[in-house]
């Protein structure tokens, strides 16, 4: 491994050390009392809370809590204050929803640009370059909440074509049958990206295609289909794939509007419902999964540079 990347990975470390401790601060701060997960507070006397928040580690102080939830986090032992079980089954479960969803949303994304934003490079000012730009404007401002109970009212209510919340039919298992539901929430997620994407990859073209090698390349009798996806798009993706470092971490963070309209039980929706109910534990690991993830996807854009270009590779 080369001295770069060794130098990436051991970067991550004290990133992931301040991602925790401000998330611990955060939520120790906020007002509330885990205690009322565990019983009801008005059927319990000021000594038994005490004693429930002494088992949680409540009463310890601020260091030793944050040592204590990370050391579990790394052991797998830390549990919610709620269900007690493992935080990172929890987790765990939660995330294979949220990806599901997410590498569906990218796809479409990444499919929807590559088609159309060709189109619109290939023709300036053409109809598919005016549908790239208009499509991205509305896209960025309509509510995604709203676009989804708009899907829904269509789609579930009026047309009776998919169903509108939930993720599988009850008692079924494989993917086959859970696809209509994953249909409307990955639409949503890929809709903003995907006229993101489109843009971004047009207007790299358009700058690709007047180059001089892409000149050499007509000239020496390749179609223009071939020079277009051959050479030029290759060397277009650059900017693409730099979008992505950003849009990726955005798309798990709206996952939570995402599920919170369809009803999805994914990352989001446990984060959000861990968090109003001071379940402590599990939004810490929710917090350090997605920094985790969020960084594996930066150090795996960044290996891509080296396959869509070699001039970028890093040794």
């Amino acid at each position: 491994m080369s001295r770069y990347w060794i130098g990436r990975l051991l970067e991550t470390i004290p990133l992931l050390i301040g991602v925790s401790l401000l998330a611990f601060t955060m939520f120790r701060l906020a007002p509330g009392d885990p205690v009322a997960l565990v019983v009801d507070p008005t059927l319990i006397t000021e000594a038994d809370r005490e004693a429930i928040r002494d088992q949680l580690g409540l009463n310890d102080s601020f260091p030793v809590q944050y040592v204590k939830m990370m050391t579990g986090l790394v052991d797998g032992d830390l549990r919610s204050f709620k269900s007690k079980q493992p935080t990172n089954e929890i987790v765990f479960e939660a995330f294979r929803v949220t990806a599901l969803i997410g590498v569906l949303g990218m796809g479409m994304a990444l499919v929807f640009a590559l088609l159309v934003g060709t189109a619109a490079a290939h023709r300036p000012g053409g109809l598919a370059d005016r549908f790239v730009s208009g499509s991205m404007v509305v896209t960025l401002a309509a509510p995604p909440f709203l676009v989804g109970i708009l899907m829904i009212r269509l789609f579930t209510e009026e047309w009776d074509l998919l169903p509108g919340s939930g993720i599988s039919p009850p008692g079924t298992i494989g993917f086959h049958p859970q696809l209509q539901y994953l249909i409307m929430p990955a639409l949503l997620i890929a809709i903003s990206p995907a006229t993101i994407l489109a843009r971004y990859l047009r207007d790299a073209l358009v700058v690709v295609l007047n180059d001089d090698y892409i000149r050499t390349a007509r000239a020496k009798g390749l179609t223009e289909s071939r020079v277009v996806m051959r050479h030029a798009v290759r060397n277009a993706l650059i900017p693409v794939i730099s979008l992505l470092n950003t849009l990726i971490p955005a798309t798990i963070g709206g996952a939570v509007i995402v599920e919170s309209v369809f009803g999805v039980p994914g990352l989001g929706r446990v984060t959000t419902s861990a968090a109003l109910s001071r379940d402590y534990p599990v939004v810490l690991t929710c917090v350090i999964f997605v920094a985790v993830v969020t960084l594996l996807v930066n150090l795996l854009i960044d290996l891509l540079y080296g396959v869509i270009d070699p001039r970028t590779h890093v040794r």
